[in-house]
């Protein structure tokens, strides 16, 4: 009886945290521009579709961040970017990564494309997801930039009484900014990793 209860508690458990009870839901869009919303889904129509996860362990956030952080330790490409610092008003300095496109996307008359990535809590650069992804992005014919929270790396002083905090955009309008600066006539496509993603919304 005892091992009986025992299986069942586990069950339950495992259940709960692998969330395997969840149904897929169609994901919500918001954009100011209707127009190149339709643009956007029109070329990855996947992104309307429910996101069906793999049944055992793609429910939970929590086992796909184990799973991520364990492939991306045995492979993590080496990716080599400008760094650029800037100077805010409030005397910090804003660092990010520019990256540029190693291959040519297959895609023609689309124009200039930069994705603007903006890592979750306490990543930059450096981090193993955020390196994978610049990789891939690299290889898909995209300029990338990646935002560098204050106080995330040892190189970059810290000049201001401050660090990053997901209340204050300005770091990453700064480096908005300074892309379109740089490359006037690029599309600006923005990213966002776990708490990344509501700086940029």
């Amino acid at each position: 009886m005892f091992a009986l209860v025992l299986v069942a508690v586990i069950l339950y458990i495992l259940f709960k945290i692998l969330n395997v009870n969840n149904s897929p839901e169609k994901s919500i869009f918001y954009c100011s521009n209707q127009k190149f919303l339709n643009e956007f889904l029109k070329r990855a129509p996947e992104l309307a579709e429910p996101y069906i996860p793999t049944r055992f362990w793609g429910f939970s956030g929590h086992i796909q961040t184990i799973v991520q952080s364990v492939i991306s330790r045995l492979h993590c490409p080496l990716v080599n970017g400008q760094r650029i610092s800037m100077k805010l008003t409030d005397g910090a300095t804003v660092s990010y990564d520019l990256y540029h496109p190693i291959s040519q996307r297959k895609e023609v008359g689309e124009g200039d494309i930069t994705l603007a990535i903006c890592p979750g809590i306490g990543n930059n650069s450096e981090s193993v997801y955020i390196r994978r992804v610049v990789y891939h992005a690299q290889l898909n014919g995209y300029r990338v930039c990646v935002l560098n929270h204050i106080g995330t790396l040892a190189s970059v002083p810290v000049t201001s009484p401050r660090i990053f905090m997901y209340g204050n955009t300005a770091d990453y309008a700064a480096m908005i900014k300074d892309m379109v600066r740089r490359f006037p006539t690029t599309k600006l496509v923005c990213v966002g990793f776990s708490m990344g993603g509501n700086l940029i919304t």
